[in-house]
């Protein structure tokens, strides 16, 4: 794996920083591709898509975080708890789910975390970690 060490500073404060180290979480880039269907004006989303493990020098309740706009709410979960956690979001998945039309569509947004393609990126990553 790679790795490098870089200076965060958590709340847009030059004085305010620390070293962390940033990691590969897999070996290579993930495609992520997600077709909305008809529910959503038939938008596909493609992105390639990097996962890394970021090692801070404290634990996050120790660093005063200011998140941006684009964070609407976060929770901070132990490693040991993620993969119960994504196995019980999963459990809420409708296996049943039948597009419109025939039209490809990866299925609506079930889960109390994320939707299925979201969850695989991170199922993936976590095999690195765990």
């Amino acid at each position: 794996r790679h790795a490098w060490t870089v200076e965060l500073h958590p709340r847009d404060n030059m004085k305010e920083s620390y070293k962390v180290t940033v990691q590969d979480a897999t070996e290579f880039p993930l495609y992520y591709i997600r077709h909305y269907g008809p529910r959503n004006d038939d938008r596909i989303d493609r992105q390639l898509t990097y996962l890394w493990i970021v090692h801070f020098p404290k634990r996050h309740e120790e660093i005063r975080w200011q998140l941006d706009d684009e964070v609407a709410d976060h929770k901070w979960v132990k490693l040991d708890e993620v993969a119960t956690w994504l196995a019980n979001d999963k459990a809420n998945d409708n296996a049943e789910f039948k597009s419109e039309g025939g039209v490809r569509d990866d299925g609506p947004d079930e889960g109390d975390f994320c939707h299925r393609t979201i969850r695989s990126l991170l199922e993936a990553g976590l095999m690195r970690m765990l």
